[in-house]
């Protein structure tokens, strides 16, 4: 059985792990926008991992990523400009990738025959202040930016191939995603909070949270992220659907506190700074279709906080510059060329 993975970065590095743990041929497609190629090595020395260096919008490199492995039974399409922050990419950028890749990826997956296609989307679609119970037919709320917006797009493309071209597919609705991977940011416009305030705590600066972060959304482990996109590929109907992949719902506000409780235990003191007045927030509780499938969450966020926040007390004693590829933007003129030195196929 052999698997796709666009977008080898922090989620998909350690979904790659998993996928050859469980004895599947994987190859995997990434242009290093913001991974770090040792972190590509590291991964190119287990057997079965194919490594393609090139742009998910560019046909080319996605056609060989498709035809350089075994065939491909499952995509699990992660490839993404995600970050909300208006410097971290520029809007030509995201559309590109977010809205032009996922076209190419599904017409390539449906002409291979692939079996499963799985989408790595957003709980914000729902918006960021949802109130009363949120399962996969809730509503969806307002969306504030563009990298959130084309979550919707995608998830509508996708139900148009599976109508038209019988494609099977399932956007996994994720949560945020903390814990410890291969690939961890450090630039905080491409960090999930829980991340962020671990980092932020390490390094003495105070943990800020606006009105948004008072209301509750729900988390997710990134060990747990890879299992259960694994465990949809199993997702038994035919068409499209749509899955929230979760663990706990909690506040970003309420994570501010524990990572300023995990801090105090390990002598550091960490200062959070709340808006003020703050609202009153309704109460909300999300919910999910994923336990058809077998998956439940492992991790809680006080068992996965705290190997973050080590983790950054460790590698971040003082700030530093953004790492390799954080905040580049790749042109063009080099797309699938197999820019910095990977080369265009890449294997041990």
């Amino acid at each position: 059985m052999g698997a796709l993975v666009t977008g080898i970065g922090y989620i998909g590095a350690r979904l790659v792990e998993r996928l050859l743990d469980s004895g599947q041929q994987v190859v995997g497609i990434d242009n290093l926008f913001s991974t770090d190629p040792a972190v590509i090595r590291r991964l190119a020395q287990r057997q079965g991992f194919l490594f393609i260096q090139g742009n998910v919008a560019d046909e080319v490199a996605v056609r060989r990523a498709f035809e350089s492995g075994a065939p491909v039974d499952t995509v699990y399409h992660l490839a993404a400009q995600a970050s909300a922050h208006p410097t971290a990419a520029p809007v030509r950028y995201t559309e590109e990738t977010n809205l032009v890749a996922p076209r190419i990826i599904l017409e390539q997956a449906a002409a291979a025959g692939t079996s499963a296609l799985i989408f790595g989307s957003s709980l914000q679609l729902y918006g960021r202040r949802p109130a009363g119970a949120v399962d996969e037919d809730a509503p969806f709320g307002p969306i504030l930016d563009i990298a959130h917006l084309s979550k919707l797009y995608v998830e509508k493309l996708m139900e148009m191939f599976a109508c038209t071209r019988g494609l099977r597919c399932v956007a996994a609705r994720l949560g945020l995603v903390y814990g410890v991977s291969p690939v961890m940011k450090t630039d905080p416009r491409f960090m999930t909070a829980p991340n962020k305030f671990c980092r932020q705590a390490a390094l003495g600066e105070p943990l800020r949270v606006d009105v948004s972060a008072l209301y509750p959304t729900a988390m997710i482990h990134v060990d747990d992220a890879a299992r259960g996109l694994m465990a949809l590929s199993r997702w038994p109907h035919s068409g499209f659907t749509a899955v929230n992949l979760i663990g706990e719902t909690v506040s970003v506000a309420r994570v501010a506190e524990m990572v300023a409780e995990l801090g105090a235990r390990r002598g550091l003191q960490v200062q959070i700074v709340l808006p003020d007045p703050r609202p009153e927030v309704p109460h909300c509780s999300f919910h999910s279709a994923a336990s058809a499938v077998g998956f439940t969450p492992r991790f809680s966020l006080q068992e996965g906080l705290g190997p973050v926040l080590e983790h950054f007390m460790r590698t971040s004693p003082h700030p530093d510059p953004l790492p390799r590829g954080e905040g580049e933007i790749p042109s063009s003129s080099w797309r699938g060329k197999g820019a910095r030195g990977l080369g265009p196929e890449f294997r041990p």
